[in-house]
């Protein structure tokens, strides 16, 4: 009997186990949640149960998940679906939750003069084509260029004079002056617009090099420096001017550690510290040590006159022969073209001199 009944709870636990990975699709909620589609969102309104929460916060979590996940995905199975290369596919509809952009806006554009007045009437710009057809002439004239003026001139062989008009009068320079201060009218109003639009729109820099009525010293050393620098090599072979004061280099501002900070990183440097002062040792140039070696005058790699270690007497008299040498070095007291072996005879020897 004991046997039977734990083979029975076994299977017992095994079925709900199953069950519970099996859940049904079906989900039931006090209150409906709101979905936005289009984002793949879903917003679960209802009372959370704080004493569950409390007692098993990672099952209580995971199933509630769970549930709201489901719904979502009901949801989207109820739209309608596309089939695009043999592949079954559900179009989501536009999203209603606003998100924040990773940028800021964009800034308006300054309208110009004209842009505000097509605006305002309605006009809009539409594509005109290169030639009109004159009825007149009964041909394609162009819009602009030498063709245009030719059939304008062809057009207008005869103008039309007023009969209160002066006799002087030439109506024909009179229209090309007015065709001319029309043009000169327009590229005024051109330039306004490129100047108020600039105004308006005018990007506030650090540095500033627009002229003054009086700029001060450190304008002027800061427009110095900035033009020094203006070079590929940023100024380090740009040669200065004559009676130019050396330009200094605007430094930057040394950052120091918080007084208040990591801990852990603050007892880290101390330590680093600690173990360079116990651990210095003075470093030993290899390369220079020997060299050092190879030159001493005992050693036998060296390349001066002798390899032995010279006497003290032998010194001496090198020392001597220096002295009545007559150097150019005016430490030994020599004379230029001075002779030498003039020196005291030594005892029992011959003196070298000459002979009397």
């Amino acid at each position: 009997m004991m046997a039977a009944s734990i083979v029975q709870n076994v299977l017992l636990k095994a079925a709900e186990d199953e069950a519970e990975k099996l859940k049904s699709i079906q989900v039931d909620k006090v209150v409906e949640l709101e979905y936005d589609l289009g984002n793949l969102l879903a917003y679960d309104i209802n009372d959370i149960d704080v004493n569950q929460l409390r007692s098993d916060k990672e099952a209580f979590l995971a199933n509630l998940s769970r549930d709201n996940v489901q719904l979502l995905i009901n949801q989207i199975f109820q739209l309608p679906t596309l089939k695009v290369d043999n592949e079954v596919v559900i179009k989501l509809p536009a999203g209603t939750t606003r998100l924040p952009r990773a940028k800021p806006a964009p800034k308006e554009k300054v309208l110009s003069k004209w842009e505000k007045y097509a605006k305002e009437k309605g006009i809009t710009k539409r594509k005109k084509s290169k030639a009109t057809w004159d009825e007149e002439l009964k041909k394609w004239v162009p819009r602009f260029g030498y063709k245009k003026a030719l059939a304008e001139k062809e057009k207008n062989w005869v103008v039309e004079v007023p009969g209160n008009a002066n006799d002087s009068m030439d109506p024909i320079a009179l229209r090309k002056t007015k065709k001319q201060e029309s043009v000169a009218k327009n590229e005024l109003q051109r330039l306004r617009n490129i100047s108020a639009r600039m105004q308006k729109s005018k990007a506030k820099s650090k540095i500033s090099l627009e002229p003054t009525e009086r700029p001060t010293i450190d304008q002027l050393n800061r427009s110095v420096f900035i033009a020094h620098t203006a070079t590929a090599s940023v100024g380090k072979f740009q040669p200065n001017l004559k009676e130019q004061k050396p330009i200094l280099k605007s430094g930057q501002k040394r950052h120091f550690d918080p007084l208040v900070g990591d801990l852990k990183k603050e007892t880290t440097k101390s330590l680093d510290i600690l173990d360079k002062l116990k651990n210095k040792k003075p470093k030993l140039d290899i390369e220079k040590a020997v060299n050092r070696e190879l030159n001493q005058p005992g050693s036998l790699d060296y390349k001066g006159k002798g390899i032995e270690k010279k006497s003290k007497t032998q010194l001496k008299k090198d020392l001597g022969k220096r002295k009545h040498k007559g150097a150019k070095d005016k430490k030994f007291g020599g004379k230029k073209g001075g002779s030498a072996g003039r020196g005291p005879a030594k005892k029992g020897g011959k003196r070298t001199g000459n002979k009397n």
